[in-house]
């Protein structure tokens, strides 16, 4: 009976000790996870870069159909972090183009937007400059094109016309002949209408004066010329 007693306190004594190992190495433990789990955060944290800004959050051009470009435009990037990082810019136009496309910045860089209004017609056009830095970074600027008509009048055209009328002619006729020149009886175009008494010449040059003059014919011949007119065309 005593050397049982001894073996049970002496087991149940053992049992204690080992418990309060146990719980004594506990804490040490926790810390060290907590600590590597700290390390782990704070590592993708600092990866992280701050999210990137710009001087100004939308750029609009103003231009006129059929006119010059619009001047350029720009603004600053500006980026969270001092460390280096790699910057594009992109655009989703044809009309529009942004510089530089890709660069490193540290804590500013200048983009500049430009215009090509070329073949576009007159309304308001819109697209977007889509901004990257690092892995996270990300900014768009939209750019608004307003096109307004043209208000200058077109050139005046250089030709002109003139309709001439004339009396019908007793007896047989085929046809009428109109001669058009530029100097009195120098007739350098000939015309032949038919049977009508009036007719249209086209093509004569503005600010000149020409003369006409009008024929009949059969299959006899050609009458002699009518009287002459003349007519300086506006």
């Amino acid at each position: 009976m005593i050397l049982m007693r001894h073996f049970v306190s002496a087991h149940t004594y053992q049992t204690i000790w080992s418990r309060r190992a146990t719980y004594a190495l506990a804490p040490s433990r926790f810390w060290s996870v907590l600590g590597l789990t700290a390390v782990l955060c704070l590592g993708v944290a600092s990866e992280s870069p701050a999210a990137i800004t710009t001087s100004r959050e939308s750029r609009t051009f103003n231009a006129v159909q059929g006119g010059p470009n619009p001047p350029s435009q720009w603004f600053y990037v500006y980026s969270g972090t001092s460390k280096p990082l790699t910057l594009t810019a992109s655009d989703n136009a044809s009309w529009l183009r942004v510089s530089p496309t890709s660069t490193t910045i540290t804590s500013r860089v200048t983009l500049t937007v430009y215009v090509n209004t070329t073949g576009l017609g007159a309304g308001t056009y819109k697209a977007n400059i889509t901004i990257k830095a690092g892995t996270w970074g990300s900014k768009v600027v939209p750019v608004t094109l307003i096109l307004s008509p043209s208000t200058t009048s077109p050139p005046p055209s250089t030709t002109s016309s003139a309709t001439l009328t004339w009396n019908a002619v007793t007896g047989t006729v085929s046809g009428y002949k109109v001669y058009v020149g530029e100097a009195p009886r120098l007739y350098t175009r000939t015309i032949t209408v038919g049977n009508a008494t009036s007719s249209t010449v086209n093509s004569l040059t503005v600010g000149r004066m020409y003369y006409f003059a009008v024929t009949a014919y059969n299959s006899a011949g050609e009458s002699g010329p009518s009287n002459e007119v003349s007519k300086t065309i506006q």
